[in-house]
């Protein structure tokens, strides 16, 4: 039983997660430090000193003071003053001298257009012109080409096939075309008068338009007074954002600065590290390249004993002697094993042969060039004459319309229509409606303003006078001043003036 206790126990421990210390038989070993050297304490180390921003220097204070040039311009101002004060002086003490007897170049020229008028009824004896020469109202021939000649008398000559044609169809039985071509002619003018009416319905559109697009622009204003108010209202909300985004940049900007002056300090370890990784490398590195470089003379060794073989066996090649001696036999030919092939004597022969040919040649060529010059003689005489023909027809054809145009009047086109008609109404209604509400406005407008106008134009008539009568009392008190002795002063004060404007 007491076993069986020990062992349920135990079961009971493990599925509880409990475990009991097992009982350890002897002493305990105890743990004794090394007899090693203590390191020396450390130093505390100092600090290092938070870098400081540099101070802006301050405005100069000359920025605040008022330039000199101002100055220099005052005195100028009162130098050209008092100079102007003694030309009006020297001007009001001569003013009889100052006139001027001359007349002005405007009454010079109507004076002398009425004499050039009054002599021109006078002179009797006027130059006569030379009538025109009599060459210019002859008529001149005309030179024509021969391309022209020939052009002008296929035209005729098409004519006249067509006229055959049309009498040809007509003893067939064919109809004439004169019904199809009054119905053409009906048609045609149907056709304009349509054209017309569309012509006169756009420009009445048009007028409508533009009295529509009047009213459109003054409500185009309004919205735009509209948009442009709620612009300014975006462009303040934009700017608020703007300014509150800038500062929030400017802190992390801030921190931003605060951690890289931590990290500087983490750096110089970081650096430690990586030269010894880089001379690693840079070990790896010199041993691999010294192997390539002994494979690589190796093998421009051996390309060099193969480029020695070569040389040495052109040489044996080009030192064998040549036989270039060659015999010429003009009866034989080359040999080359060609169909054409044929020796230098033959080839003679054959050209000899071929000059022949081409001097017979162009013995019949020359032959028949002049007898192609004469037939197309004769049939540009020919085409003259029909020309000449032709031209006078035409001449009395054009004689007999000229006398039946004159007999019939032209007919004016009347156009009719009811779109047309409700168009132009309504365009005399719609500029009635805006001359009515211009007239409206206007009425409103110029009794209040007239009466507005009147009372500034007095005020500003009053103020005006009472400034000249102010300027000139002022401007004689200065001369008076002046007169009773001081030119010498103002001499003076006027070189000083001068002085200063040079400077």
């Amino acid at each position: 039983m007491p076993e069986i206790d020990d062992m349920l126990s135990m079961m009971k421990s493990t599925i509880d997660n409990r475990l009991k210390p097992k009982s350890r038989a002897g002493s305990v070993t105890e743990t004794r430090p090394f007899n090693i050297t203590q390191p020396r304490p450390r130093s505390i180390p100092v600090p290092e000193p938070i870098p400081k921003l540099k101070k802006h220097k301050p405005a100069p204070v000359t920025l605040y003071d008022k330039p000199v040039e101002l100055e220099m311009i005052q005195r100028t101002k009162e130098a050209n003053r008092r100079r102007a004060e003694e030309r009006l002086m020297e001007a009001s003490r001569l003013q009889y001298a100052c006139a001027n007897p001359n007349k002005s170049q405007k009454t010079k020229e109507i004076i002398s257009n009425i004499i050039y008028e009054e002599e021109s009824k006078i002179d009797f004896e006027k130059h006569k012109a030379n009538p025109t020469p009599a060459f210019l109202s002859r008529e001149v021939p005309v030179k024509m080409n021969t391309a022209q000649i020939l052009r002008e008398g296929k035209l005729y000559q098409q004519r006249e096939e067509e006229i055959i044609k049309k009498l040809e169809n007509l003893e067939a039985g064919a109809k004439d075309a004169s019904d199809f071509l009054k119905w053409q002619s009906e048609m045609r003018q149907k056709d304009l008068e349509g054209k017309l009416a569309d012509i006169e319905r756009r420009r009445l559109e048009g007028k409508l338009s533009h009295e529509e697009a009047i009213f459109a622009r003054q409500n185009l204003i309004k919205d735009n007074k509209q948009k442009v108010q709620e612009m300014k209202e975006e462009t303040q909300q934009m700017m608020q954002e703007f300014l509150e985004k800038k500062f929030k940049e400017e802190k992390e900007m801030r921190n931003l600065v605060e951690e890289t002056m931590q990290g500087h300090k983490n750096t110089k370890e970081a650096t430690k590290k990586l030269k010894d990784y880089k001379r690693k490398i840079v070990q790896e590195v010199n041993e691999e390249s010294k192997e390539l470089m002994k494979q690589a003379l190796e093998e421009a060794e051996l390309e060099m004993r193969r480029k020695m073989e070569l040389i040495h066996q052109i040489k044996a090649m080009e030192a064998v002697p040549i036989i270039r001696q060659k015999l010429v036999d003009l009866s034989e030919s080359a040999g080359h094993g060609l169909l054409s092939e044929m020796s230098i004597a033959e080839l003679r022969e054959r050209v000899s042969l071929c000059k022949a040919a081409e001097k017979e040649s162009e013995e019949t060529r020359r032959d028949d060039i002049l007898q192609n010059k004469e037939a197309k003689d004769q049939l540009l005489l020919n085409t003259l004459e029909t020309i000449s023909k032709h031209r006078l027809e035409q001449t009395r054809a054009a004689a007999t319309r000229l006398e039946t145009k004159k007999k019939s009047e032209p007919k004016k086109i009347e156009l009719k229509d009811e779109k047309l008609t409700e168009l132009q109404k309504r365009l005399e209604e719609r500029k009635a409606q805006r001359m009515k509400e211009r007239q409206s406005a206007k009425l409103g407008t110029k009794r209040s303003s007239a009466d507005n106008r009147t009372r500034s134009l007095i005020n500003q008539k009053k103020a005006l006078e009472e400034n000249r009568w102010r300027e000139l009392e002022l401007t004689q008190e200065r001369a008076a001043k002046l007169m009773d002795g001081s030119l010498g002063k103002s001499k003076s004060a006027s070189r000083l003036a001068s002085n200063l404007v040079m400077t």
